[in-house]
């Protein structure tokens, strides 16, 4: 039940992040790639934080079938590369947004059609945010724009988008399974 709150926690956290970069870019286009990349990096230095230290703190039992050693540490060597060597990224960020934002789209996805299953009325709206978003990551990875302008606010454009989604998907969820007592 603790493992839930942190994960609730965590992906609050996440989304107000990425809803507050992607305003910065969209309204400050010409913010720094550097700092970009360096905000992006710490970003993702914290679920893989928290993945790890969750990792260690459940009993053996709980971790026999869990990845979160694994995951916290692929977080934690793509955040610390990012702040490590900006420059090496700048270049590829667009694409590697994109394909965060498709593998967030494919676990939102999934819940969808966890909730189809559980026969829930509105499952067709987490539905519909997973393809929207889905299709925002792969115009980022296929289609990049020219312009650093125009990219940058794509880029806080999705951003924003994804955090939103996010934001409203965990309230969502809390406040649908409110009384479930892993919520």
């Amino acid at each position: 039940m603790e493992h839930v709150k942190k994960f609730k926690t965590a992906t609050i956290v996440m989304s107000i992040l990425y809803i507050l970069l992607g305003i910065i870019l969209i309204v400050r286009p010409e913010f720094s790639a550097l700092t970009i990349c360096r905000l992006f990096g710490t970003i993702m230095l914290i679920p893989g934080i928290i993945r790890i230290v969750g990792f260690f703190r459940r009993d053996v039992y709980g971790n026999l079938l869990d990845f979160d050693l694994v995951y916290g540490l692929i977080f934690i060597a793509f955040g610390g590369f990012m702040l490590i060597a900006p420059k090496v990224i700048i270049t590829a960020l667009p694409i590697i947004l994109g394909i965060v934002i498709i593998v967030d789209s494919i676990i939102r996805l999934q819940f969808a059609f966890n909730l189809k299953r559980l026969l829930h009325k509105k499952w067709q709206i987490h539905l519909y945010l997973a393809l929207i978003t889905a299709v925002l990551g792969i115009l980022l990875v296929f289609k990049p724009f020219e312009g650093s302008i125009i990219l940058t606010r794509f880029i806080g454009t999705c951003l924003t988008v994804n955090g939103v989604v996010n934001l409203w998907g965990i309230i969502y969820i809390t406040r649908v399974f409110k009384d479930w007592p892993i919520i």
